[in-house]
């Protein structure tokens, strides 16, 4: 695993196939792959590597950041907030819950506190059921596999580690590998890059607004994970009935 240092909703259900109620082309201008089929040429955009976001989706942190957010509050003089306003500005990065919440507190002494006692309340993180069966038959499927995440590396590599995904990965970006976290594109971008693969080549999994924006201003393509999207899954497990209209390459 490389740790980078350096509009109409289709929703799909387990057993729904969603090649029926597809069109193309997408909103993306993607990178078509050729063959043919009783002697009729059918054209299926290609995807090479998947993105994750991680809290919310590969992992339940909801009810860590909420206590451990309010611990913050009532640490640096603030009052706490309820679970409204928290699910209202869940996703964003920690230079908004700042600027939001604690504006005359640094960014550097909140990112501190989150580090220091993140793990208190780690018993409350749950890991999603599917996440680990998912991840090892996209492997299969000769996919990349990138997290992308607004939480900060220490913190992230917490989740990872507990969660039991590590080995999951080809690659996971934060917070703090870039100036500008989600909604901006500066993170997918790495990602891409680093990965040399192509924005339309890759479907990004997400849960928050932060996410939805990021990936559409990146060129991906989008799955809400139950969130309002143009694809829309409620289930990890779901993704396969949205890669069955795209080209994959199976590992031999």
């Amino acid at each position: 695993m490389n740790w980078a240092t350096t509009n109409c909703a289709i929703n799909c259900s387990a057993n729904e196939d969603v090649s029926r109620s597809l069109t193309y082309p997408l909103t993306h201008n993607l990178n078509r792959v050729k063959y043919k089929s009783m002697n009729t040429q059918i054209t299926k955009p290609k995807i090479k590597a998947v993105f994750f976001d991680l809290d919310g989706v590969l992992v339940d942190t909801y009810k860590v950041w909420f206590r451990l957010f309010n611990r913050t509050l009532k640490h640096f003089g603030y009052k706490p907030i309820t679970l409204k306003v928290f699910a209202e500005n869940w996703g964003q990065s920690t230079e908004e819950d700042v600027r939001i919440f604690m504006p005359e507190i640094k960014l550097k002494d909140v990112k501190r506190y989150f580090s220091i006692n993140f793990s208190k309340f780690m018993k409350y993180m749950k890991v999603n059921p599917e996440a680990k069966e998912v991840l090892k038959k996209l492997k299969k499927m000769g996919l990349r596999i990138g997290c992308v995440t607004n939480s900060h590396r220490d913190i992230t590599k917490l989740e990872i580690e507990n969660s039991g995904l590590k080995n999951f990965f080809d690659i996971v970006i934060t917070a703090d590998d870039v100036k500008k976290p989600k909604p901006a594109p500066d993170m997918l971008i790495k990602v891409i890059k680093n990965l040399k693969v192509k924005p339309d080549e890759v479907i990004f999994v997400g849960d928050t607004k932060t996410d939805l924006i990021a990936g559409k201003n990146t060129g991906c393509i989008v799955v809400g994970y139950k969130i309002k999207s143009r694809f829309r899954v409620s289930s990890l497990k779901q993704l396969f009935a949205i890669l069955k209209n795209f080209e994959t390459k199976e590992k031999e």
